[in-house]
């Protein structure tokens, strides 16, 4: 009996931690499950989390004059940008350019060369198109890069733009 007395307190700090870290991996293996669901549980919650971090560096903050202006936005149905029938929202005047979001850019007859020097944003690359006069609006070509996907993929360099090109086909170009 002596024996057994003098094990258990030679052994009992040993005893001890040995029973708390049984526990403990009892606890944690009892909570397995919500632990691993964590991950998904923070996945679900970044989509409104990602909108704080919109990286907005190519936004041009410059101030423009309104040439077009709609002085009764409540006539425009917001989700279809179209007048609503009994009232007209007014037109652009006719120009002979191409209007914004008609995809069409063939504003020259001759083939344009242009150069984007490296880390030029979306609307720097726009702007050097406005003035080389390919095409008549930066933000038809904002919209149009956006609308195909390829913000990311602009590339810097010398390019020749053919004659008659469309907006589609200068994006092309450009993201070769």
């Amino acid at each position: 009996m002596k024996k057994i007395k003098d094990l258990i307190y030679d052994y009992n700090d040993i005893f001890l931690a040995l029973l708390i870290i049984a526990a403990a991996a009892a606890i944690i293996f009892w909570r397995v499950t919500d632990i691993m669901a964590y991950p998904k549980y923070l996945s679900a919650k970044e989509p409104a989390q990602q909108s704080a971090n919109v990286d907005f560096s190519d936004v041009d903050l410059t101030q423009q004059n309104v040439e077009e202006f709609n002085t009764n936005p409540g006539s425009v149905d917001s989700q279809t940008g179209e007048a609503q029938q009994g009232e007209t929202a007014q037109q652009p005047e006719e120009t002979g350019e191409p209007r914004e979001g008609s995809g069409a850019a063939a504003i020259t007859t001759e083939d344009v060369t242009i150069t984007i020097p490296s880390g030029s944003a979306g609307s720097t690359i726009a702007q050097i198109l406005v003035d080389a006069k390919v095409i008549s609006t930066k933000d038809a070509f904002l919209n149009m890069v956006e609308e195909m996907g390829v913000a990311g993929r602009l590339k810097a360099g010398t390019f020749t733009i053919p004659a008659g090109s469309d907006l589609a086909e200068i994006i092309e170009i450009i993201t070769r």
